[in-house]
């Protein structure tokens, strides 16, 4: 699809939604961009005010249409809309820009210098978001609340003015050291003033810059020119003579403390590579190291010494060789991969104004230049994510769990993909059996149809449906909610529940591999069909101004707080030694009337319940786990006797998870035999040889394991029970042979 169609498809796209919701073509524009935002990790959480143009003081306009929160670089983000329903809408011009600005600045300085509560009535919630917003930017410097930058969204479907191109503030062109001219995004950001000191910018959001980020599995390359953005002369460095024809270069540098500091309060969190921003999650989580703040505040001249430094990645680099020694003088698309803390602390510093030019304070880095970014594996994993992978698995951290825990090809998440294309649904709402796609990676159901031919591609999307993509960022919510009772985790954002999900279900999967087989996967999928449901019941039954059903649920209503707290509701009051019946979802492949029913009912309740906020924004209420232990534990709710009736015994649900667990025992052992066969016996023969010329301990039973294996390998013989089950010695023996390999692997003594 070339850029004119996608704007085409992209007007069509947002009228018949609006026809179908019986909502302004500008409401869906809103809601479509927002959701494009959080898909490219741009934002999490937006959430909308509803206010529409206001006039203030002196009879100024303000506006802001929506906001959330960056917590990982404590930041605010204000939305303002500019949209024409029409197939060529006017261009976007600078003084448009500056009107929008203006909204938005005015809107923001009549919360914190001004009297908002002139302007609006007491009951509307503009007023409640004013106050927390408010209370955020004058929030005590020690307080995790406290907002250190403030950005202007201005989302539009126009096209850029060219004189709005033409400006310096535009980079249209990236110089590559390898001679090749490679097209950057087109806009950026354009700076304005401060507000009330705190750096302020605004960035625009257009549809050739929607159309660039939906097309490639970037986000859009952060490029930074040393001199010229920072004034500095570059980074001083030396490059690795680590060999030749590698997929890689690796530099060490000493980065000026101020300049690693301007770079992340310039492009924010963009420089922390997606998974690190995911795991360092929000304020909660994310509190400055106390030491790393002691140092820059009261030994800045210790902190190299101190600090374990930062590993980071870029696509390309220049490098100037100035004064006999090396400098980086151009960097395209930073990401840091480790060292988050290190870099936000030094930018805190600056903002809190408690070391605001850090004299003194240099940060090891270590910069590992990937330009490849697309080449993929067999298992579908690009070369880039592996390596991002195993330098935040193996840069020096202080965090028991690290970044790597919510990667893409982490082995939960890559076993997911594999059952969810070996485990077929019956059919259903589909005349055919049909599977749900679990999108590991973002797009990889588009690219799966890439080298298919039309035909191939129907097929394809015939028997993984669009309706039943499945991402790790979704299933993080649905099991949250579903299976750990936590929509209070749920509500805080894709982030935050990807950090709590990613880190515990790694750690459980290390453990008890075989829990996670074919039941496991199938109770996954009920858990979707559940939390899709609930949300579905919500949009088709809402009331509109152009749809006015008289239905309690509203436009713009509380729908990612609802559903979780219902569900979690339900699931919560279900009798102790009963379940609910996992095999009769799956079959049905959607919920019966008497569960429909308690949706019905419960769905209300909980909207009533969220909306009792005693003052407090209703979103940020539905994120406190005291929230839900009031609404499970206070609110009185019984199921009715014909859910109850459907619901079976825990007793019969964890005998079927027993034999699940027994049957992928027998599968992951009949796969290790496979292993060992193919790999042959003068494979084993060499792991003993490389063991013993590292004078590397091998046990009597590990003798015994690999000759065994070696007997195995050139019999071709594979021993089975008259049941069809692996013996448990051979179990044993393929178990501690490859405790062997992987010990020797670990020491770095095999590839």
């Amino acid at each position: 699809m070339d850029y004119q169609e996608y704007k085409k498809e992209f007007l069509e796209t947002l009228r018949v939604n609006s026809a179908h919701d019986g909502t302004d073509t500008e409401d869906e524009f809103l809601n479509h961009t927002l959701d494009l935002l959080v898909d490219f990790d741009e934002i999490e959480s937006p959430e909308l005010t509803g206010m529409g143009d206001k006039k203030g003081k002196g009879g100024r306009l303000m506006r802001a249409d929506g906001y959330c929160f960056d917590e990982t670089e404590h930041s605010l983000i204000l939305f303002i809309s500019d949209f024409q329903d029409l197939s060529e809408p006017d261009k976007l011009t600078r003084s448009r820009v500056d009107e929008l600005y203006w909204r938005l600045y005015y809107f923001l300085d009549e919360i914190c210098n001004g009297n908002i509560e002139k302007y609006f009535d007491d009951s509307d919630d503009v007023l409640k978001i004013a106050a927390y917003v408010r209370n955020r930017l004058n929030a005590d410097n020690n307080d995790p609340q406290l907002i250190l930058k403030v950005k202007f969204y201005i989302l539009t479907n126009k096209e850029l003015d060219t004189k709005l191109l033409s400006t310096s503030l535009l980079e249209t062109t990236i110089r590559n050291t390898k001679g090749k001219k490679k097209k950057a995004k087109t806009t950026k950001k354009i700076k304005k003033e401060n507000f009330n000191g705190k750096p302020l910018e605004i960035a625009l959001w257009y549809p050739e810059r929607f159309f660039e980020m939906e097309n490639t599995n970037n986000n859009e390359p952060i490029v930074i020119d040393i001199a010229e953005n920072y004034g500095y002369k570059g980074i001083p460095c030396i490059k690795g003579d680590i060999g030749d024809n590698l997929d890689y270069e690796a530099y060490i540098a000493i980065i000026p403390g101020k300049l690693l500091a301007d770079i992340y309060i310039e492009h924010g969190s963009r420089v922390l590579e997606g998974n690190v921003r995911a795991f360092l999650g929000t304020s909660g989580s994310k509190s400055v190291n106390s030491g790393i703040k002691r140092t820059i505040n009261n030994d800045p001249t210790k902190f190299f010494t101190y600090n374990n430094g930062i590993a980071t990645t870029a696509s390309d680099v220049e490098t100037e060789l100035i004064d006999n020694a090396l400098y980086i003088t151009r960097i395209v698309d930073l990401q840091i991969i480790n060292g988050g803390q290190t870099t936000a602390s030094l930018a805190e510093a600056i903002l809190k104004k408690t070391n605001t030019r850090l004299e003194g304070i240099y940060v090891p880095m270590k910069l590992t230049v990937i330009d490849d970014r697309e080449s993929e594996n067999e298992e579908g994993i690009r070369f880039y994510d592996s390596m991002v992978q195993a330098i935040a698995k193996y840069a020096n951290s202080q965090n028991k769990v690290t970044a790597a825990n919510l990667f893409s090809n982490d082995p939960f998440h890559i076993l997911m993909e594999k059952m969810s294309k070996k485990y077929l649904a019956p059919p259903g709402k589909f005349a055919v059996p049909t599977g749900w796609y679990y999108e590991r990676s973002r797009k990889k159901y588009q690219q799966e149809q890439v080298k298919l031919s039309k035909d191939g591609q129907r097929r394809f999307v015939s028997k993984f449906p669009k309706s039943q993509i499945i991402t790790k960022e979704q299933l993080a919510m649905y099991l949250t909610a579903v299976f750990d009772l936590r929509p209070d985790i749920v509500s805080r954002g894709k982030n935050w529940t990807m950090k709590a999900f990613g880190s515990q279900i790694s750690e459980t999967y290390k453990k008890d591999k075989e829990a996670f087989n074919e039941f496991y996967f199938k109770k996954c999928i009920c858990a979707a069909i559940i939390y899709r449901t609930v949300d579905n019941y919500l949009e088709v039954n809402k009331d509109s101004a152009r749809n006015p059903t008289g239905f309690w649920y509203k436009t713009g209503g509380y729908k990612l707080n609802i559903v979780p707290y219902s569900i979690a509701k339900i699931i919560s009051c279900i009798p102790h030694g009963f379940s609910l019946n996992w095999d009769k979802i799956w079959e049905r492949q959607g919920l019966s009337p008497a569960f429909m029913h308690e949706i019905e009912i419960v769905t209300k309740m909980t909207n009533d319940f969220i909306c009792d906020s005693n003052g407090v924004i209703v979103t940020e209420y539905c994120k406190k786990e005291a929230t839900w232990i009031r609404y499970r534990d206070s609110v009185r709710y019984a199921l009715s006797p014909e859910f109850f009736g459907e619901l079976i015994s825990i007793l019969d649900v964890k005998e079927k998870a027993v034999s699940a667990k027994k049957e992928k025992k027998e599968e992951n052992n009949l796969q290790d035999i496979m292993k060992i066969v193919n790999r042959g016996a003068e494979y084993w023969r060499k792991l003993i040889l490389i063991a013993q010329r590292h004078s590397i301990a091998v046990s009597y039973q590990e003798l015994s394991a690999i000759k065994f294996l070696i007997d195995m390998a050139e019999t071709g013989k594979i021993p089975i029970t008259p049941s069809g089950k692996i013996p448990s010695r051979v179990a044993k023996a393929i178990e501690t042979s490859l405790k062997l390999e992987e010990k020797l692997r670990t020491e770095g003594l095999l590839s």
